[in-house]
Parts: structure tokens; C-alpha cells; sequence
């Protein structure tokens, strides 16, 4: 029984430490080899010396299991600035499986992700991409969900390590309005109203993405501890 208990309240490994487990495989492409060897950011630096990547997927649905990533938007950034030039959408070849109802929001058309990589190709990238960064996302677990899935069914890795930050998460148990219960709705596009920040006329994951970065950086602003904070007392407090 003492064991039992002294298991279940065994503090989880860190992602850093998830990373440093596990050993590649010869057949793996080089891209997450290569991610897999390199240390991830240190989180107990502050936010504000930090690099980042805002991620936004578009899918075909919300279920990881069944559903399809449709398109990677990305967008690197630190507390200083935003560099659009690194904005990028990645189209992935599942013109197949093209809702008429998702088409309508996001405006993608098989012929555009006839064009794209191929998922295994779309990953590659994005693990280029979030390379010793702190990944940002407005509802992290969609992405993490869809990033589990494919890491998991393709090379039988339960979770691929990194750090994650949620803006949705910060302003619900963060901001005086979440905390209060001021927020009629937590989407991206009404949380950038109540900030007054602009909205965007095409819908991406690019978009969505900066959409984010931007989110963000006002919501550090708001709350002036963020910056000084470390990415692992943040988490902490997010609990």
C-alpha cells in the first residue's frame, strides 16, 4: 500500500527530462532525431529572455484519432518582437478529407492541399520549427492532442517533449476578467476584442497564429509579472 501511494505521488519527470529518455531510432527521419538531441529552452529562465513559436492547426475536426491536420501555421517571436518574416503555412495533403462546413471557416480547397507535403513532411517542419522554443497556442490541447496522435501512432512515442504555454488557460485563471467571470467568451478573436486588438479578414492558421503571438504579448503586458517569470513557475501556477 505504501508503495502504492509513494508511486501515485511521485512528482511526473520533466519534458526535459522525458527528452533526454528516449533513445531514437535508426529509421527515424533526421528531423526528429535530431530534435530528440538537443536540450529543450531551460524553464527556469524568465519568460522575457525566452523564444517562442505561436502554432495554430487547422483541422478537420476536433478528435485526434479520427480527424486530420489540414494546415501548420507558425509564427516565431520573443517579448521584444514578432518576426513576421518567419510566418509560415503548411499545407498537408489530406485534400480527401475536406469538410464542406470547415472549408467555409478556413477557406482551404483541395486544390490548395493538393499542392501540400505530406503529414510526415508537415511534422519534420514543425519540429524544425519549435527547436529549443516554447510552443504557444490558444487551446493548447487540440494541438498537443494532434501532435500526440501522429508521434505516438508513427513512431510509438507517448508524448513528444516540449513546453507549452495556453493564452486561453491565462486568461481564464490569470486576468481580473477571467478570474471574475466577466468573459461572455473565451475564442481568439473575442478575447483580441476585449484587448482591442485588430481583427484579421482571412481566417488561417497562419492568422490564428499571430493572432496568438500577439494575444500574448498583451496579456503580458497586463499582467507585469509574466515576463519575470519562468516558464516552469508559470505551469506551477497554472495548476
Amino acid at each position: 500500500m505504501l508503495k502504492h501511494w509513494l508511486k501515485y505521488w511521485k512528482t511526473p519527470p520533466t519534458q526535459e527530462a522525458l527528452r533526454a529518455s528516449i533513445v531514437p531510432e535508426p529509421t527515424w527521419p533526421h528531423a526528429l532525431k535530431n530534435y530528440l538531441q538537443h536540450p529543450l529552452p531551460d524553464e527556469s529562465q524568465p519568460l522575457s529572455s525566452q523564444h517562442f513559436v505561436a502554432l495554430d492547426f487547422e483541422t478537420t475536426g476536433l478528435n485526434a484519432n479520427v480527424d486530420k491536420i489540414l494546415s501548420i501555421g507558425m509564427v516565431d517571436f520573443t517579448f521584444e518582437s514578432i518576426n513576421i518574416a518567419s510566418s509560415a503555412e503548411i499545407y498537408i495533403n489530406h485534400s480527401e478529407f475536406i469538410r464542406a462546413e470547415t472549408a467555409q471557416i478556413n477557406g482551404l480547397t483541395p486544390q490548395a492541399l493538393a499542392q501540400g507535403l505530406t503529414i510526415t513532411e508537415g511534422m519534420n517542419r514543425l519540429l524544425e520549427n519549435i527547436q529549443n522554443k516554447i510552443v504557444l497556442a490558444h487551446g493548447s490541447g487540440i494541438e498537443k492532442a494532434f501532435i500526440h496522435a501522429y508521434f505516438t501512432s508513427q513512431y510509438n512515442i507517448g508524448s513528444l517533449p516540449a513546453y507549452f504555454i495556453d493564452t486561453l488557460q491565462i486568461e481564464k485563471q490569470l486576468s481580473y476578467a477571467g478570474k471574475s467571470g466577466n468573459h461572455q467568451s473565451y475564442q481568439l478573436d473575442d478575447l483580441r476584442r476585449h484587448y482591442q486588438l485588430p481583427g484579421y479578414l482571412s481566417h488561417s492558421a497562419t492568422s490564428d497564429a499571430l493572432a496568438c503571438a500577439e494575444l500574448f504579448l498583451v496579456q503580458s503586458k497586463k499582467l507585469d509579472m509574466l515576463p519575470g517569470m519562468s516558464h516552469r513557475q508559470l505551469m506551477q501556477l497554472l495548476r
